[in-house]
């Protein structure tokens, strides 16, 4: 090892706040959206892949992924997340409710499709740089599509702005002080998956989570 790469080692080793508890875990979920995600046509775990060749290039005994590729007929965890914050919006309502969110492709388009499953309306904002069929998939789930010329932060302000305003209900996969509930209810939906994975894998020695907002990496 080179003295640069063991200085980095040193100082990430140093950084690391040993006295935190290390036989603390996290709770395990009331299981109440998994219950929701089974009563859902087409639910089913998604699989688990064996990777044999990447871990080989990176030299270790095993890696295995996750296949969130299709999921309860959308090609992304988010279904998981969306279609509980829906149902949890929507549960009793008696009118047709008007779901607002931004986003920059999978989200929007879970959030339109359970809101069309479920009898309610979307209207989805999508930032700068979203790709034209991602924009096609939305409005195929029959959401009103609000293209914006500016960033995913411009869309979250617009689509929160807009919800307040015209007394539409925000489903944002992103909180803030005073919105915290819905993307709880996001944040609780991906417990499936988690609990998927408990039940396929009986041991890892590391867990890696991809994140965007960070909503996936909460759960």
């Amino acid at each position: 090892m080179s003295n640069d790469a063991s200085r980095s080692t040193s100082s990430v080793s140093s950084w690391v706040p040993r006295h935190r508890d290390q036989q603390w875990r996290t709770p395990r979920a009331h299981g109440a959206a998994r219950d929701f995600h089974r009563t859902l046509e087409g639910y089913e775990p998604t699989r688990i892949v064996d990777l044999p060749s990447l871990a080989k290039e990176l030299g270790v005994g095993g890696v295995i992924a996750k296949d969130e590729s299709s999921r309860l007929g959308l090609p992304s965890f988010k279904a998981l997340g969306a279609s509980w914050a829906v149902h949890r919006v929507v549960e009793g309502s008696d009118e047709t409710l008007s779901l607002v969110t931004a986003t920059d492709g999978n989200h929007g388009r879970a959030v339109a499709h359970f809101a069309r499953m479920f009898g309610h309306r979307a209207e989805i904002y999508v930032p700068a740089g979203v790709r034209e069929w991602a924009m096609v998939a939305i409005e195929d789930e029959g959401a009103q599509l609000i293209q914006l010329d500016k960033t995913y932060e411009v869309a979250v302000q617009r689509a929160a702005v807009a919800a307040a305003e015209q007394g539409r209900v925000l489903v944002q996969d992103a909180g803030w002080p005073g919105y915290t509930k819905i993307p709880q209810d996001i944040i609780d939906g991906y417990d499936t998956l988690f609990t998927e994975i408990d039940e396929q894998v009986a041991d890892a020695d590391l867990v890696i989570v991809p994140t965007g907002v960070g909503s996936l990496l909460h759960a």
